[in-house]
């Protein structure tokens, strides 16, 4: 009698070992969040174009803090992305910043190089207003739209 009970005490006892020792090892891994996210966008344009001569480069930039001076863009310079070239005397356009660190952008603008400074010859002509301006990327797709308005451009710098 007593040899018959040791056979289902021991898989019993071997069972529940195996079980207190598991950690979740059928359940799927926790998902890390993408370190990076994406921006889109649509801008739209009204007003006069600037002259020709004055359209250097036109791109979206979303930047974590509001620049003094145009210098201030490329003070990150590791982490500063942008759009590509934006098309010139156009009614409207779209954009897309792909692989933009996670974080809060506060000052998110289309920029426009007016001379060939590459690093000086910067001025906003236009800022996403929404939510208070602000992007959150946390490793998704934020989808925005701008309105520049050549009559009536942003304070640079910021008030």
């Amino acid at each position: 009698m007593k040899h018959s009970l040791f056979i289902p005490i021991a898989l019993l006892l071997i069972a529940s070992f195996l079980f207190a020792s598991c950690e979740g090892g059928l359940e799927p891994p926790i998902e890390e969040p993408n370190p990076t996210g994406v921006i889109t966008g649509s801008i739209t344009y009204s007003g006069e174009w600037p002259t020709e001569d004055s359209l250097v480069d036109l791109r979206f930039v979303p930047l974590k803090s509001p620049p003094q001076t145009a210098q201030d863009i490329f003070s990150d310079i590791e982490n500063l992305v942008f759009s590509e070239p934006l098309d010139f005397f156009v009614e409207k356009d779209t954009f897309i910043v792909n692989e933009v660190p996670n974080g809060f952008y506060v000052y998110n603008t289309v920029a426009q190089q007016f001379g060939n400074n590459i690093f000086g010859d910067w001025k906003p002509v236009g800022l996403y207003d929404q939510n208070d301006g602000i992007i959150i990327v946390k490793g998704d797709t934020t989808t925005i739209s701008i309105h520049v308005d050549f009559e009536n451009l942003p304070p640079f710098p910021p008030e």
